[in-house]
């Protein structure tokens, strides 16, 4: 008979279930990250201390771009990082616009505007655009 935890080292994960399941007796992760990349065109700023990341883009499309682009769905994302205890935040130049993960309080709006279990800062866009103008 094979057990739970002798298969999870024999056999690849496939599923998101299957992934929370083993990761569901360990400890929560700690980030630690000054990273300065780009993508589609665009510079972004990935920060982690502890257990937030923030990924820091130049503007609201910017933002918008790469949420398009996750190679994972949006719940699924959301569940493995409350599993382990870490949240995204999504900055549009240092100002937070939404969460996604453990500290995250997902809102209707962000379900009805098809971004999932998301917890938008309402006023995060409007600050970022203030900041763009005086910038």
């Amino acid at each position: 008979m094979t057990t739970t935890t002798e298969r999870r080292h024999r056999e690849p994960i496939e599923t998101v279930a299957e992934l929370l399941d083993a990761l569901d007796d360990r400890p929560s992760l700690a980030v630690e990250a000054d990273l300065d990349v780009e993508v589609d065109g665009h510079g972004v700023t990935v920060v982690g201390y502890d257990d937030v990341v923030t990924v820091d883009v130049p503007s609201l499309p910017a933002a918008l771009s790469l949420w398009r682009r996750l190679p994972v769905e949006t719940m699924d994302a959301a569940a493995a990082l409350a599993s382990v205890g870490l949240t995204v935040e999504l900055a549009v130049r240092g100002v937070p616009v939404a969460r996604v993960g453990d500290a995250a309080d997902p809102s209707a709006v962000a379900r009805r505007l098809g971004f999932g279990p998301v917890e938008l800062v309402p006023e995060g866009p409007l600050l970022a655009a203030l900041t763009r103008r005086r910038g």
